[in-house]
Formats: structure tokens, sequence, C-alpha cells
């Protein structure tokens, strides 16, 4: 066995989350060993990018040399979706509050070497072919890892204050340290293959991720370099199970021609690749940290491929959690606990976000009316709201993004009092459900609370409000100055202008605001008015 070695960090998995998560820390001067098991480049599912992911491939310095290898560019999403088979689009400029109006196209096997060769850029020692046999957690904090050099036939050990497991659906530390729950409603299976000579759209167009559904399931179209289109269907796990008799090869065409808007863009095109298949079963584990470590992207959760979130997730977590374990080695004055609480509560936040608008999607399908409000309510972090807002609090913060949900509405079976609210909300007729913006508004039952936030590489000392009903959100200056405006006399039009005129919001962050603070009961109609913020 090779000496023992010592690092402040060691990072299990060099996939997206894995090599964000050793940039950051690297850069705030941490010792870091990271252990790849296999040798990259490497084959990987989840080609499209959100346009989100693009500010985080800032921060590690790698944005600019995507735009160099001349990835595709994706401008926003085309849609067949609902009892209509007409298409339909969606644009990330239409998302105001988007500092990028794109995402990216990648091959997984370039862009994640792209990623771990930037980590070891920034003094990251990663090591491919490198698996990790085992570990430990002493009662001192001590972690040790135990891995296997396979190239090599070498074993050796190597000592550390932490352990970030990105380790993928494998799960190494959370597998055996938590309990993974299944989401019995989002299992499903994926099958695809590669295509070359794939029809495309024209112009801004030409990169875009296509979506159309059939009568087992959905299809994802992703334009790829070199003339070559990621197509593949996400079914239900009985229809896959009932058919995959035939073969996969046989179910793959069966399902292609019982998609004609899929079948036309393929005609003249030559398939280059066997057909591949793979789980899609959500889940969550029950914790994604404790003394000694921390689990990020598919380690902690995953999510139907829908709104194509896997990477978004795994380079948003590895940031947080960079963030998290910088403060807990290098900042002991701050509890452990509630820094990995911070962490916990926030990751969990934008993975429900994102969980509750795959039911959305798959609501509009053909489902229940009912449903809309149940499948949000299930998912949202606010318990005890009535059905109708738990809804509404879905699109909470979507302000900005109404322009995408206008499309939705549009095309999707919305239960027309509901559709009333949304729309009422969005032209500003509306603070919420049942709230005119000429009703005056009063402070709700919250409770400011102390909390965290980031603050470049580490966390800091903040406040949030707390209501009765577990909502938090961070208490910001605009938010602070809506409290203390709403008197009981004024309306939500007047604190929308009170907001807007004294230079703490835009015109759209104050109308958003008001929204979201009616939604989470931070703001409820004068003649309702509980205690108050306190």
């Amino acid at each position: 066995m090779s000496p023992v070695e010592e690092f402040d960090v060691v990072v299990i998995g060099g996939g997206p989350g894995g090599s964000m998560a050793a940039t950051l820390l690297s850069d705030a001067g941490k010792r870091v060993v990271l252990f790849e098991s296999a040798k990259f480049p490497r084959y990987h599912i989840g080609e499209s990018l959100l346009s989100g992911t693009a500010d985080l491939m800032k921060r590690i310095g790698v944005l600019e040399t995507l735009e160099n290898d001349g990835y595709i560019k994706k401008y926003g999403v085309e849609w067949v979706w609902g009892e209509q088979r007409e298409p339909w689009k969606v644009y990330f400029k239409d998302a105001l509050a988007m500092p990028y109006d794109y995402g990216y196209q990648v091959e997984r096997s370039s862009f994640d070497e792209l990623l771990l060769n930037n980590a070891r850029e920034h003094g990251v020692d990663a090591r491919e072919e490198h698996r990790v046999a085992d570990f430990a957690i002493a009662d001192d904090g001590t972690v040790t890892v135990d891995y296997e050099a396979t190239a090599e036939g070498r074993r050796g050990r190597v000592t550390a204050r932490w352990i970030v497991d990105a380790s993928g659906q494998g799960g190494l530390v959370t597998k055996r340290l938590h309990e993974q729950q299944w989401d019995t409603s989002l299992q499903n299976m994926a099958i695809w293959s590669y295509w070359r000579g794939a029809d495309r759209g024209e112009g801004l167009d030409r990169g875009n991720t296509f979506l159309p559904t059939f009568s087992d399931g959905w299809w994802w179209f992703i334009p790829l370099r070199d003339d070559i289109t990621s197509i593949g269907a996400v079914v239900d796990r009985q229809a896959f199970n009932e058919n995959k008799g035939i073969g996969l090869e046989a179910y793959y065409k069966e399902c292609l021609e019982k998609t004609p808007e899929i079948a036309a863009r393929l005609e003249g095109a030559e398939q280059v690749d066997t057909v591949r298949v793979q789980r899609d079963w959500s889940y969550i584990y029950d914790k994604f940290a404790g003394d000694g470590y921390i689990a990020v992207g598919d380690a902690a959760c995953f999510i139907d491929p829908l709104f194509s979130t896997g990477v978004h997730l795994a380079m948003l977590s590895g940031f947080l959690a960079a963030a998290t374990v910088n403060t807990v080695l290098d900042k002991p004055e701050l509890d452990r606990a509630r820094v990995l609480e911070f962490y916990e509560n926030a990751y969990r936040k934008e993975f429900a976000r994102l969980r509750a608008q795959v039911y959305f999607l798959y609501s509009g399908h053909g489902s229940s009316k009912d449903s809309y409000f149940w499948h949000a309510r299930s998912q949202f972090d606010v318990p005890g709201l009535a059905p109708e807002k738990a809804f509404i609090s879905l699109i909470a913060g979507a302000f900005t993004h109404r322009s995408w949900y206008r499309r939705y509405l549009e095309r999707l079976d919305v239960p027309e009092e509901l559709r009333g609210t949304i729309e009422g909300i969005f032209e500003g007729k509306s603070t919420g459900v049942g709230v005119d913006v000429e009703t005056p508004l009063t402070a709700g039952s919250a409770v400011i609370v102390d909390d965290l936030a980031i603050d470049g590489a580490y966390l800091r000392e903040a406040r949030s409000l707390s209501t009765p009903d577990g909502a938090v959100v961070p208490l910001s200056p605009a938010l602070e100055a809506l409290l203390a405006g709403a008197d009981g006399h004024r309306t939500g039009t007047q604190l929308i202008d009170l907001l807007v005129e004294s230079g703490v919001s835009t015109p759209d962050q104050a109308q958003a605001l008001v929204h979201e603070a009616v939604s989470y009961g931070f703001l409820t109609t004068a003649r309702e008015a509980p205690d108050g913020v306190r």
C-alpha cells in the first residue's frame, strides 16, 4: 500500500458536481484530492444544459472555453405537449431575470473532461481510474478514504477533514448512511440512440430542444455538434416492461412510429449508435450532509429529466457545498449544525421547485384538473396551504418568467378559475389567490429568524422571515421596505409604487415581491391581519 497522504477535502466523483465543488474549494486554499473511477473522456447521458448553468460555469472560468469549443447553443424549447398537436415554443430571452438568454447542448464526454481538467488547473489533485473502496469518519472528525488505482493495481489511503460525495446515483456515502426515498409517481425508463442528419429548426431554433409527447411518454430531441442528434423517449416503467420482450431496437422504432413529429425529422437521417436504456427513477435521500461529509448532485437526489436539470443541480449543489465546507473548516465560530442545515435547506428547496415544475407539465397532459392542486401541494415546502394556494405558490417567484407560463397556460389543460387567477397576477390585477391589487395589505404572522447567506467563498450571518407554515425567505432590503410600508392602509398597487420610488426594486421585481409575500403569508389583507411580523 502507498504511504498515507493528507488533504483537507476528498471529493469522490469527477462529474460536474464533483469538479465544481473541488475547483471552488481549491480556489479557497483547500488541499483537494478528487477520485474518479473512470478514465475521461467517458460516455454519459444528460446533454442539455439550462441557461442558468452558464453563470455557474463563469464562476469557475470555463464559460469562455465552452463558447470557443463550438458547442451548440440552445435559445429555447419547442413543445408538442397537451391535447393539441400544434408545436409551440418558449425562449430563455423571455425570462427577464436570467443573465444569459441561452443554454448549451453538450456531449458529456468532452464537457465533463473540460470541467475536470479545469479543476486540475485550479490546483485540484484529480486522479482518474481511482476507485474509492471504503471510507470512515472517526469521532474526532478525521476522514479516512481507501482507494484502488485500478490501472496500476495499487491500493492507497488518504486522510482528510471532509468528504464531498459526488459519486452520482451510486451514492457511496449517502447510500451507506441514509435512506433513499423513491418517488413512486416518477419511476420512468429512458430509451435512446443517436442520429446523423436529423432535420433541425432554422436560425435561432436550430439548437433548440424538441419535446413532443406520444401515447407511452415523451421524447427528447437534442442537437449536438457534427450534425449528431440525441433522440430518446422517456416512458412509464410498466409500458417499458410490457414491451421489452420484443427487443430494445424494435421497441424504440415502435415508439418512433407512434410519434409523427419525430419520425418526420428523421426522414433521410441515419441512426449511428445502438439503442441504450437507463432507469430514470426520481429519488431523494433523507439527509444530504452530516459531520465529515456532504453529498452533491445525484448522490443526494435525482429528478425526472424533463427539464434537463441534472447538470444544473449538480453544479449548483457543488457551488453550495463548497461554501458550506469552507465555512465548516475555516469558521468554527459558526455552529456546524446551522451551516449544514443551510446547505440541506437550499438544495432541497431548489429540488422541490424543479420537481414541482415536472409535475406541472405532466399534470397538463390529459390528467384530471384536481391533480394540479394536489401535485403542487404534495411537492411544495409550505405545509398546510390550501390546494389552490399551493399551486399559486408553485409560480411564486415566476413573475419574471410569465411569458413562459403564459405559453404553458395556453396549451395545457388548466382549470379556468386557476387560469384566471394566474393571469391576474401576471397582468397586475391580483397579488394572490382572491387578493385584488387594490386591497389594503398588512404584515402577516411571520417571524424574523437568524439565518445564513453566501458571501463569496463562505457563509455569513443573515436574517430571514419564517411563517408558521414553514416558508422561509431571506429578509432582503426590499422585503424589509415592503413589510414596513404594509400599514393596513396601502394597497398592493401602492406598495409596488413605494418600492419602485424608494429605489429598492424595479417595477417587475416589486410586483413579484408583493405576489410572493402574499403567497407565503408574509402579507395579508388588512381585515384578516394577525399579530404581524415580530
